[in-house]
Parts: structure tokens; C-alpha cells; sequence
């Protein structure tokens, strides 16, 4: 007889041997203990199941899910929603300043469309800006990784300021913490670490392409065959143009509500100002000096707003070395049309009304460009809730003794520099230590091809003598929210402007083409994690 029945046989035989009550007794027990053992596994699943729950509402599983592969790369939530957020807040920026879009960012942007015909909603648009930018990030990525290319010490430097600059904002804007402005701003799913990692790739990939474009080779002669088939838009123009308002304004009826102009109405002031504009170009066109005439009259046919300042300065309508690829695009073409002569006249027309322009000039501008450092000092602005200046801007505007306290320091750093060996490496040093632009302060101030008009505050410093290589002077930042003074060193004459936008031109075509030979048959595939991207 085997062990188990011998041991059933001897519970039974024990049975036997019991009276009634304590069968019952013995049954009893027996029943409470399945029920212990019953309670102690269901309490075990429910433990279980509520920290599964626990887990799920922290986004852990949905913030790691695989939302898109490409390239052999995969991608998470995280990932997409850093350039998903990024391409709303940039529409929603172009909404808010320029009125160009009309979608609401608390509202779903499934039911939000981008076009009249209901094509494409909101959400995909940005799904689709998110995946191109992914693509992108995917082929550059792997091809870094093949070349050995990481992160210089100035990128991670540069994504370290970024974080800092993004928690002060944060900070100063009333978010409790770091991990509250990376989800309002970024998706729910989006924390410091993930960020970090979006940041860091986002960098790579961009300083990538810069490296590739600037070891590329660009000859004169390169850049000879470009001017003959690009002239028009590397040619510079002068020239002076006004507007003759066309537009009718909004009205308010009695309830308070805006009264959009009629179609009729809208003509009308159209041909108003068509009229208008064919009269003042006939009275330039009469005058034997056709741009002074232009600047004198012009006061007379801006907007009522605009008479006053068009008054003051004759010269506000002129305009002087602006390169053809910068030119204003309604009345551009105008300009650069062949043939175009000195006094030539037009009107042209826009949306609100109607360009009246005057041809001055065209020209290869073979002006030099300039290569500088500088160190910005910015002056300290006052507390927001200083009673002793509510009636101005705290943020932006400094005081004077702010502004005499940044002249200091930028004092004392160029006799520290001029104490020195004096040389462009150690000026660079103490940019990069001291410098308040971000733009350059850790690549040791360098600015290189600067052109006259760039940054207007060197203008007549920098192209209004002459200089040699070591030159130092220092000169006031008047620019909002730049307000302080600059330590700025002249290092070396460049090339000439047109050579500058001709150069770019062709380095950026360079990249444009690698990059396409880069994506092409890349398929970004979207992952289970792709319905959590947005929400």
C-alpha cells in the first residue's frame, strides 16, 4: 500500500473512531483553513493587481512603449513627444503672433483640422512633423554612430545650458518643479531624464550636419558657377519703398461685438488706395531727383500712424545693401526683374494695400565681412516686485546704475585681457567664462562673416574705420533684453559679402542633398506606443 493511502486510511480509520460533534468540529476546522488559504491568494492577486494599476497611472509602461522605428532605431513615447510638442508650440506661436493658424491646444486636436476641407486633423499633422523630424534624427544617428561621431564637450556644455535655462524659465513662470514644466510643456509622460536623452540626440544630430557642412570644400570657382546661375539673389539692392494702406478697420456695434468690413467696403478702399499709390508714383517719377523727392513726399501717402515718423526721418523709406534672397517677397521680383534701371518706379500690389517702391541700385557686393569676438555683459534688471519701479518693465529694462556696473566688469575684462599675451585664444577663454550670449559663449565669442547691418550696434565700429587684427574696444548693447556692454575684438577681415551668402547657399544644398541619400528608403513604422503620443 502506498504512503498515501496508508495516511488516508488512517485519517479515515481516526474518523471512525470520533464522536458526531467533533466530525463537526474537525470538518469546521478543515473548512477555515481552505478559506485562510483562499483569502491569502486573493489578497496576494489584489496586492498585485494594485501595484500593476500603481505602476500603469505612472506612465512607466506607456512613456517606454515603442511609438516608432525607423532606421533599426526604435523610438519611445517619449521620444515622438519631444518633436510632436515642439511642432505645437511652434504652430501655436505662428497662431498667436501672426494669426495663421486657428487651432486650440487644450481642445482635441483629432476634431482640429489644418485645412478648410477637413483632410487633416491637427493631431496627424503634428504626428507627421514629429516622424520627418525622427527620420531625420534615425539616419543622422546611424550614420554618427558609423563614423564614430559623439558629443564634443562644447555640445554637452551646450545641452547642460539648455536644461538650466529651461529650469530657470520654469522657475520664474511658477511651475513647482522641473518635472511639472517638462509635462505641461512636453506631453504627461515626459520626464527629466527622457528629456536629457531628447535633448542630447537633438544636439548630436545638428551638430553632425554642421560638421558635415564645414569640412566641405568650396572652391572660387564653386562659388563663380553659383553667382552666374543665382545672381538676382546674391546681387544687393538699393532701393525705397511705402505702403499705401488698403485695408479697412474692424468697427464695434452698440452690443460691443467686431463689425468685419464687407466685400464692397473692402474694394473700395482697394481702388482708393490704388489710385493713391499710381498718384504718388507719377509725382516721383516727374521729379529730376527722384529719392529725395520720394523720402519728402512719402509722409503724405503712409497711414495716418505713420506720417509722423515718415516725417522726421525722410530716410526711413530707404533702404541699402539688402541681399536678393532677403528681399521683401511681395515686391522682390519687381526689383530683380532684367533691365531694371536707376529710377525706375512701381506699384505693386499686396493684401492690405499697395507697394509704391523705387529702384536705386544693384550690385556684387565685394565689401569685406569681418570675423570678431565678444563678451557680452548684460546689466541686472530689477526685482519684478520692487514698488520703486511698477510703472516700467522690471524684466527687460536695467537702471542706469545696473548698466554702469556691466560697463565695469566689461572694463575690468579687457584690461585683464590687454594685461595678457593678447591674443584671440585667450580672448575666447574669458568669453567663454564670462560671456552672457549664448549664442557664442562657449565657442569663445566667435562671430565669423559679419556683415554691415547684422548686428547694427558694431556697425560703425566694426565697418565705419579701418582695423587690424587685435583690435578691442567697448561699446553699449542697446537691444532689448541685451541691454549691458560688450568687450568686442576684431580678429580678421573675411570674404566679401556675396561670397558669404553664396558659400552658405551651397554648403546648405550639400547637406540637403547627403541627407536625402541618407533617408531614402527609411520606413518609419509607428508601434503600440503610438496612441499614447499627445495625450
Amino acid at each position: 500500500m502506498s504512503a498515501s493511502r496508508e495516511k488516508k486510511q488512517r485519517q479515515g480509520d481516526l474518523a471512525q473512531g470520533l464522536t458526531q460533534k467533533q466530525r463537526q468540529e474537525l470538518k469546521e476546522q478543515q473548512a477555515a483553513k481552505r478559506k485562510a488559504v483562499l483569502y491569502t491568494v486573493i489578497g496576494v492577486v489584489i496586492a498585485v493587481l494594485v501595484v500593476i494599476l500603481l505602476v500603469w497611472h505612472s506612465g512607466i509602461f506607456q512613456r517606454r512603449a515603442t511609438a516608432l522605428s525607423v532606421g533599426g532605431r526604435d523610438y519611445s513615447v517619449t521620444d515622438v513627444d519631444y518633436y510632436f510638442y515642439s511642432a505645437m508650440q511652434t504652430e501655436y506661436y505662428y497662431a498667436s503672433m501672426f494669426g495663421l493658424a486657428t487651432f486650440d491646444p487644450s481642445a482635441d486636436l483629432h476634431t482640429q483640422y489644418v485645412d478648410e476641407e477637413e483632410t487633416q486633423s491637427y493631431y496627424d499633422y503634428f504626428m507627421e512633423q514629429a516622424t520627418t523630424q525622427l527620420t531625420e534624427a534615425a539616419a543622422l544617428e546611424n550614420a554618427a554612430a558609423e563614423e564614430g561621431y559623439t558629443l564634443t564637450d562644447e555640445d554637452k556644455a551646450a545641452v547642460e545650458e539648455e536644461i538650466s535655462s529651461l529650469k530657470t524659465s520654469a522657475e520664474q513662470n511658477g511651475y513647482p518643479n522641473f518635472e511639472t514644466f517638462l509635462k505641461n510643456n512636453y506631453g504627461k509622460y515626459m520626464t527629466a531624464s527622457a528629456f536629457k536623452t531628447c535633448v542630447e540626440r537633438a544636439k548630436l544630430v545638428s551638430s553632425y550636419k554642421t560638421a558635415y557642412s564645414d569640412k566641405q570644400e568650396v572652391t572660387t570657382e564653386d562659388l563663380e558657377a553659383y553667382y552666374e546661375e543665382n545672381a538676382a539673389t546674391l546681387d544687393s539692392y538699393d532701393y525705397r519703398y511705402i505702403l499705401v494702406d488698403g485695408s479697412v478697420p474692424t468697427t464695434t456695434d452698440e452690443e460691443g461685438n467686431t463689425v468685419e468690413p464687407t466685400e464692397e467696403e473692402t474694394a473700395a478702399a482697394m481702388q482708393a488706395a490704388e489710385v493713391k499709390a499710381n498718384e504718388f508714383a507719377d509725382a516721383v517719377k516727374a521729379a529730376e531727383d527722384k529719392s529725395a523727392a520720394f523720402g519728402e513726399l512719402a509722409p503724405e501717402y503712409v497711414s495716418e500712424a505713420s506720417k509722423d515718423s515718415y516725417a522726421e526721418d525722410p530716410d526711413r523709406s530707404l533702404y541699402e545693401g539688402t541681399v536678393g534672397s532677403n528681399l521683401n517677397s511681395t515686391f522682390g521680383s519687381w526689383l530683380q526683374e532684367d533691365g531694371r534701371t536707376a529710377g525706375d518706379v512701381g506699384v505693386v500690389e499686396a493684401s492690405s494695400g499697395y507697394y509704391v517702391v523705387l529702384f536705386l541700385d544693384r550690385y556684387r557686393n565685394e565689401d569685406p565681412t569681418a570675423d570678431i569676438r565678444h563678451i557680452l555683459i548684460k546689466a541686472e534688471t530689477a526685482e519684478e516686485d520692487d514698488p520703486a519701479t511698477e510703472d516700467v518693465d522690471e524684466s527687460t529694462v536695467p537702471t542706469q546704475e545696473a548698466l554702469d556696473a556691466a560697463k565695469a566688469e566689461a572694463e575690468k575684462l579687457m584690461a585683464e585681457w590687454e594685461a595678457g599675451d593678447k591674443t584671440a585664444e585667450s580672448f575666447g577663454e574669458l568669453a567663454n567664462a564670462n560671456s552672457d550670449d549664448p549664442g557664442s559663449n562657449t565657442n569663445g565669442g566667435l562671430y565669423e562673416n559679419v556683415y554691415e547691418g547684422e548686428f547694427t550696434i558694431f556697425d560703425s565700429w566694426l565697418f565705419g574705420e579701418s582695423h587690424q587684427p587685435g583690435d578691442v574696444t567697448l561699446i553699449e548693447n542697446t537691444n532689448s533684453g541685451q541691454q549691458g556692454w560688450c568687450v568686442v575684438y576684431y580678429q580678421n577681415e573675411n570674404v566679401p559679402v556675396w561670397q558669404t551668402t553664396a558659400d552658405s547657399s551651397i554648403r546648405s544644398q550639400r547637406v540637403t542633398d547627403w541627407m536625402d541619400s541618407l533617408t531614402e528608403g527609411l520606413e518609419a513604422v509607428q508601434g503600440s506606443g503610438a496612441k499614447y503620443v499627445g495625450a
